[in-house]
């Protein structure tokens, strides 16, 4: 991987060689030349790093390392460069508008240049005779690196199809089968809580068909609770407890008066109250739990014991890497499944899916029987096959082919396994590695935001910028093409069949720990100390478990910090109410306590963040979860940084040093209780992504031109016709805003007309402009939610609305009439589509013929004065579910036995009309799921990966107290929408389902 890092190094002098600055301290020639140099070395580190991976000699090994560390010596010294003219820029900036500060920054600037001059020569100077020295050292003891030979590396056309790989369908329809008779058992031969098992080693596929059994519409209809449980080493029994009580709350009805402050108390009894809790709840109800990952069989006693058995024909979906004899005291009655490699057959049939798509294979490929070949080096594990794949997609049948190939044998038998895994990465282009690589950042089993990660890129500056597009568009090309290459796996889709989740396989996982480890890219810590402090330029700490975690004082070469701490729920707002008053009350403060950094006893201690005064050079910092009060005023002095986030802390303030970090791009501090930041902070032209819960948004004067995302705003002002901040941030992408009444209505109205790139719109307030509907402005706009009283919805004379790629619907409080439905009804790519208190007015709903030819989810809520749903001929012909909550009045559904796609009736709080079906519509009752909790509509997670609340953002709707189902609207239902927080969407297979936060 060293290769990554002088590619990183090389577009970074690349940067330095085109800015003014350098042309101005005459050393532009310099680094040009010594970005030559750079270029011709890299060259053969490619080649030289796939040796590595081999058998490769010691001095071989040596030479690599010192290759990485001259890269590095180079990024030091680039970046030094930067620090001491962005300081100088800084310090002139708070001079402006005085004579003697001009001419004394004439003065200084002339000093500046001389001694930046004169520095960054002599490091450069210095560097060429390193590189002198180590081509000589290779010549000298005949070190072998070969330039690596390139092969055809475009990426193809990504179809949306290929993000699902067809594994069940094409590889295991049989098992499949078998283990969805034993989970519905229609001939109730199995009362008792059977615990079925998926057995098979690592990338076998468990979990694929696992998730596919969950996700199925008739074993969904068929239990009441679901709950799916990732069981990861290095996680506490009471997460697993916790991750399985907010997946059942969420189904079923709990009384108020069961929730007590006992059960918020830390200590012995939080989990003997926790486990109680969730005993009762799933007592009496029949019970869906999953179970996938299990290593240890001590997680199994406990787990089990948790779940009560009553002879309700309740199941237990276990996948696990333990052998038949380890696991066969848990159900002796219920033989587990194991799952083997596939067959030749079987894995051909997913080779040419995942390379060919739905063409025709060419004959070429059959008469040369390529699939034997690839048979034998996968040996017919599936994750093998799709990452090989994704390898020849891109490659020329015969030639290349052969090549591929030919590597991954010795004397024509095939090297191990993971072979693959290198290969892959080795044929990834220069940009795409340290992006692939960035994934080891993340602990294993979680699912990425593409937004977020794509914005990490963006600030590590490993996304290139190319004509036409912006960063992000470049940044979405790239995971893009991971997905095609089958190395990232896409877990959920929006409404417009657009990433929304990914996540890599743990396989994978693990062997880009090992690469990022070895090329110094990134060290990782779980609970080890940081051994060298001095070195480490990128630092991962994930700690879930223990309390110790040491943070030295200071990194000096440190580049990006990315910490994932144990989430305290209690340390949020929400719970601080009822949090005890002890002094080590939390995990996160025990971690603090144990670095030295409880700088305050009691409720209060937090972490100081005292590293951040030796760590100049950082460009990134990402903390969650960490004990966090305030930033030190010392973060302006960082000025190389363009991410900073902070979440699920107890963040309150941010300190006005903040307006100084020129080159920040995003700021994200969601789940925190900031709701300020100094007005100078608007003035940064870097600026890209705003996140917050709620952040007054002042009278800015300053066009941010850059600016895409501005997330969680709430007018701090009443705004005028040349009074609104929006008019200076017309590029936005996504637009949150909540706290609108009609002192806003006009301004912002005006403001949308001008937003021609606006995507995602999310507004909440008093009362809210229609007038997006008609304008032409919104043609880009593909997710729209309103919380609000829509103005002058009759006023509009026009008989149609302009949003033509509008995928996503949300209407609350809108107080719609039926010609307003009837204009919804014309719009093309309507996907997803909720009405939701007293969105609608009438007594009767009716979707007209040939309307919403597009929709496929549609969700009603508490419609009080809806008595008559009307489906007409051809309306909403994808229609694949109906979910209704609290339509309390509706006595009458017409039409919807003609929706031939309608697979999912989900009815709540609805029990007469329910009956009234099953009654009279055996057809339409076949497809009911009635539950009657008052709660939650949904499934709690995306099946198949620890979920855990890293920036869920709090709710802002402002009839939220006065409703019924508030923890409907907490849940999300009726929620604020982040750009990467969708919160409300649907599973491949059933109802609303819950977005896990990551």
């Amino acid at each position: 991987m060293a290769d990554a890092g002088v590619t990183g190094v090389a577009v970074k002098l690349g940067e330095l060689a085109a800015a003014e600055a350098t042309a101005l301290l005459r050393v532009d020639t310099e680094i040009r030349s010594l970005r030559r140099k750079l270029a011709y070395l890299q060259a053969l580190v490619r080649g030289a790093d796939r040796a590595r991976r081999g058998r490769a000699n010691e001095l071989l090994l040596l030479w690599l390392r010192e290759t990485r560390e001259v890269a590095f010596e180079v990024e030091d010294a680039v970046d030094e460069f930067h620090l001491r003219v962005e300081a100088f820029h800084l310090s002139a900036k708070g001079r402006r508008g005085w004579w003697h500060g001009a001419a004394f920054n004439l003065v200084q600037g002339l000093a500046t240049q001389i001694v930046v001059r004169h520095g960054l020569s002599h490091q450069i100077v210095k560097i060429n005779e390193r590189i002198d020295e180590l081509n000589q050292n290779k010549e000298t003891y005949a070190i072998e690196s070969f330039p690596s030979e390139t092969w055809n590396s475009s990426s193809i056309e990504t179809d949306p199809e290929w993000y699902e790989d067809g594994y069940v369908e094409d590889s295991r329809e049989s098992e499949f089968a078998t283990l969805k008779d034993q989970i519905i058992d229609r001939e109730k031969i199995v009362c008792h809580r059977a615990v079925i098992s998926i057995l098979g080693e690592c990338g076998i596929g468990k979990k694929t068909l696992a998730r596919k059994l969950y996700n199925d519409p008739d074993i969904m209809r068929n239990f009441e609770v679901h709950a799916w449980v990732c069981l990861p080493p290095h996680i506490r029994f009471t997460d697993y407890v916790e991750s399985m009580y907010k997946q059942v709350s969420s189904e079923v009805p709990e009384a108020p008066e069961e929730v007590d402050k006992a059960s918020l108390e830390p200590g012995n009894g939080e989990t003997t109250s926790k486990e109680r809790k969730l005993r009762q709840l799933m007592q009496n109800r029949r019970y869906l739990v999953v179970l996938d990952g299990l290593v240890e069989i001590s997680d199994w006693n406990s787990l089990l014991d948790v779940l009560p058995d009553e002879n309700n024909g309740s199941r237990i979906l276990l996948t696990t890497r333990l052998s038949v004899k380890e696991i066969n005291h848990m159900d002796p009655r219920i033989a587990p499944l194991e799952l083997g490699c596939l067959e030749t057959i079987h894995g051909q049939q997913l080779f040419c899916r995942r390379v060919f798509g739905a063409k025709k294979p060419p004959e070429i490929y059959k008469c040369k029987a390529y699939y034997d070949k690839v048979h034998n080096i996968s040996t017919g594990l599936p994750l093998a096959i799709i990452v090989l794949a994704g390898v020849l997609r891109s490659k020329v049948i015969p030639t290349e082919w052969n090549d591929v190939l030919e590597q991954l044998e010795t004397n024509g038998q095939p090297k191990p396994v993971g072979s693959i895994w290198s290969l892959a990465f080795d044929d990834l282009p220069h940009h795409l590695k340290s992006c692939f690589l960035y994934f080891a950042s993340m602990s294993e089993n979680i699912i990425v935001y593409p937004d977020r990660l794509v914005r990490l890129w963006i600030a590590e500056g490993f996304v290139v910028p190319k004509k036409g597009k912006t960063l992000e568009e470049v940044g979405f090309d790239y995971l893009k093409d991971l997905v095609s290459r089958g190395l990232v796996q896409v877990m959920d889709k929006d409404a417009g069949g657009r990433i929304k989740l990914v996540a890599i396989h743990n396989l994978l996982h693990a062997f880009l720990e090992s690469e990022a480890r070895d090329s110094g890219f990134l060290e990782i810590h779980h609970q080890a100390n940081v051994l060298n402090p001095n070195a480490v330029r990128r630092l991962a700490v994930h700690n879930y478990v223990d309390s110790f975690v040491n943070i030295p004082n200071e990194f000096p070469k440190l580049r990006s910090l990315l910490c994932d701490f144990a989430e305290d729920q209690r340390s949020s707002s929400v719970y601080e109410s009822l949090r005890p008053q002890t002094v080590w009350g939390s995990f996160a403060e025990m971690c603090l306590r144990a670095c030295g950094s409880s700088d305050r006893a009691g409720l209060k201690t937090i972490h100081g963040l005292h590293f951040l005064q030796g760590s100049r050079f950082l460009r990134v910092i990402d903390l969650n979860g960490l004990k966090i009060q305030k930033l030190p005023d010392e973060i302006g002095r960082i000025i190389h940084l363009r991410y900073l986030g902070i979440r699920n802390s107890n963040l309150e303030e941010l300190p006005s040093s903040i307006s100084k970090l020129d080159n920040l791009q995003t700021l994200d501090v969601r789940r925190t209780n900031v709701t300020r930041v100094v007005d100078e902070f608007w003035e940064i032209e870097a600026l890209r992504h705003v996140l917050a819960e709620k952040i007054l948004l002042p009278d800015c004067r300053v066009s941010l031109n850059n600016l895409m995302t501005l997330d969680g705003a709430e007018p701090s002002n009443p705004w005028h016709d040349q009074i609104c901040p929006l008019n200076y941030m017309l590029c936005l992408r996504s637009l949150s805003l909540s706290g609108i009444s009609d002192t806003h209505t006009k301004a912002l109205s005006a403001a949308l007309r001008k937003m021609e790139f606006l995507v995602n719109l999310n507004l909440s307030g008093e009362v809210l402009p229609s007038t997006m509907f008609t304008d032409s402005s919104m043609r880009r706009l593909q997710v729209l939610i309103l919380h609000g009283k829509l103005e002058d919805l009759d006023a509009s004379k026009s008989d149609r609305y302009v949003m033509p790629n509008l995928t996503m619907l949300h209407l609350h409080k809108s107080e719609l009439s039926q010609p307003f439905v009837d204009k919804l009804a014309v719009l093309p790519c309507i996907a997803e589509m909720e009405l939701s208190y007293c969105s609608y007015s009438g007594a009767t709903l009716v979707f007209p013929g040939r309307g919403f030819q597009s929709l496929r989810k549609l969700k009603l809520i508490n419609l009080c004065a809806l008595e008559e749903l009307v489906v007409e001929p051809g309306a909403m012909p994808m229609l694949s579910v109906l979910a209704m909550h609290g339509c309390s009045s509706l006595k009458v559904l017409d039409g919807l036995n003609d929706l031939e796609h309608l697979q999912e009736l989900a009815l709540y709080n609805m029990d007469v009309l329910a009956d009234t079906i099953k009654l009279d519509d055996k057809k339409l009752c076949d497809k009911i799921k009635c539950l009657t909790t008052p709660t939650k509509v949904d499934r709690g997670v995306v099946a198949g990966y620890w979920v855990r609340n890293l920036g869920r953002p709090a709710m802002t709707s402002p009839a939220a107290p006065e409703l019924p189902c508030g923890d409907l609207e907490r849940s999300g239902s009726v929620g604020r929408k982040a750009t990467d927080d969708i919160e409300v969407h649907y599973s491949s297979g059933g109802a609303w389902t819950r977005l896990a936060q990551v």
